[in-house]
């Protein structure tokens, strides 16, 4: 679908983003909320800083709001929203139900987004009675939605809500949600705020119920330093590895909020930045720049040119086992020409390739997002050259979770391939390192494996649920567990 800025003057421009009065990123900590809890809180400089944006919504004056949070009902390739005349919310799962609030929807703007998505082929929307009671989902407004408004409220309330997920998609598409309510907004001449609700990493410092790790502090720091230099482009690049690590729960909605503001200059403002509990509460407002009338570059299409370059660099520098997967999936995509292992007699470095057998993954990542891994437990074929054409190929086009891989897709991929060592029997837990050691289990003749080294994977019960869960075990009966090593190249 073509940009709806591409043939618009920049005075229609403007009046198109001035629709958008102003986006914040705001943090949603329940304990902040007054009732929650009893003792003093130690997030006071948070609370003060959404009060002075409290002040500043009503000055704005805007007839709509609209909510982000990655805590309401999240699909991997749905975007939702609640739906309902009223929405309404409390906060009795934090011991205080007395603490409620309620709002009349945005109907008109609701659908008019609906519609939009439909069109630009992103799955959204609301669900009906029967789906909601499918995936078990109450429409009560979540905290993600409640804590912000709680503060925002305060000081206006003549606003109606449009409350939604973050969803799971590729960040492109959610960037492309964000323009999507910026155009519906400006369809019906609505003034809307937007707000980013998120917590950023959940393991800044030793408070973290979570644990610290130093990518918590690294990502949080990464992002107040993009926000600070109006950088939208750098926020939009940060590493998905290290977002990963940090655990955070707010990128994703701040991905939408810059795709509302795309080509649009804005002025960029940390009010505050703390972490008192280990998890960092960013304060921040994104405003219309009202001086610049003339359309800015397009951040997201900035960010994905510098990890194309990246991916670019990393093709020119891959093991021979990456350059099997790639060059076998691009012939298998562009010629439907499959590749044999004496394709690739001649790399150098290699010889194990030809001579060894063993279990192979090939996994793809594009932009940083999960495109693709499939692999095999034990060696099926001659050797682990031909184990890595097989899998790359069942990797780009047989997943089940994702459609096959597109021509358009090839250049934008990052590969690895996993050669797995020979599975060994485990009888004590303390033989089990998520970093060092795979997993396969075991259970009347079910089995699951999970790969080393996985990003959000940090401890050994995690890593033995997950690999139950692939394999439909019940983690509380007595399965038998192998750990494996891996030798990664990329």
């Amino acid at each position: 679908m073509s940009r709806c800025y591409c043939h618009k003057k920049a005075g229609d421009r403007m009046s198109d983003v001035f629709r958008i009065a102003a986006g914040y990123i705001l943090p949603h900590p329940p304990v902040i909320v007054p009732g929650v809890s009893r003792e003093p809180h130690l997030a006071q400089r948070t609370v003060s800083a959404m009060r002075q944006l409290a002040a500043e919504v009503a000055a704005l004056q805007p007839e709509t709001v609209v909510v982000i949070s990655p805590h309401a009902p999240l699909f991997s390739d749905y975007v939702f929203f609640y739906d309902s005349k009223e929405l309404a919310g409390d906060f009795g799962k934090f011991g205080a139900r007395q603490a409620s609030l309620s709002f009349q929807q945005d109907d008109d703007l609701l659908h008019e987004i609906s519609h939009r998505l439909a069109s630009a082929d992103i799955d959204g929307g609301s669900l009906t009675s029967s789906q909601l009671r499918q995936h078990q989902i109450d429409e009560t407004l979540d905290h993600g939605v409640l804590v912000p408004l709680w503060f925002m409220r305060e000081k206006w309330t003549d606003f109606r809500l449009v409350a939604m997920s973050c969803s799971g998609l590729p960040l492109p598409e959610l960037y492309r949600v964000g323009e999507l309510i910026r155009q519906a907004a400006a369809r019906l001449n609505r003034r809307i705020l937007i707000i980013a609700s998120g917590d950023q990493s959940h393991k800044v410092n030793d408070s973290s119920p979570y644990g610290a790790c130093p990518e918590g502090a690294a990502y949080d720091n990464q992002l107040i330093d993009c926000l600070r230099r109006n950088d939208l482009t750098d926020v939009l690049a940060i590493d998905s590895h290290l977002r990963e690590r940090a655990a955070e729960c707010g990128y994703r909605s701040i991905v939408i909020l810059c795709g509302a503001l795309n080509r649009q200059a804005v002025r960029a403002e940390v009010l505050n930045y703390e972490a008192p509990y280990g998890i960092g509460y960013c304060v921040a407002a994104l405003r219309p720049d009202l001086v610049q009338a003339e359309p800015v570059e397009d951040a997201m299409q900035s960010a994905l040119k510098q990890q194309r370059q990246a991916a670019a660099h990393k093709r020119q520098h891959s093991s021979p086992p990456v350059i099997i997967a790639r060059e076998t999936l691009e012939a298998h995509v562009l010629k439907q020409q499959a590749k044999s292992a004496r394709d690739f007699a001649g790399l150098p470095d290699s010889a194990f390739l030809f001579r060894e057998r063993a279990g192979v993954f090939v996994s793809l990542k594009k932009f940083g997002e999960l495109r693709g891994c499939i692999g095999t437990t034990a060696p099926t074929t001659a050797c682990i050259a031909d184990e890595i054409i097989q899998n790359a190929v069942s990797a780009g086009c047989h997943d089940p979770r994702f459609p096959p891989v597109s021509a358009d897709e090839l250049a934008d991929l990052v590969y690895s391939v996993d050669v797995l060592g020979e599975p060994e029997p485990v009888t004590d837990r303390n033989q089990l390192d998520v970093k060092r050691y795979g997993v396969i289990v075991r259970f009347n003749g079910r089995s699951g494996l999970l790969l080393p080294d996985l990003e959000g994977v940090d401890t050994v019960d995690e890593q033995l649920s997950i690999a139950c869960r692939k394999a439909g075990i019940n983690p509380r009966e007595k399965y038998q567990i192998q750990r494996f090593e891996v030798t990664r190249h990329t």
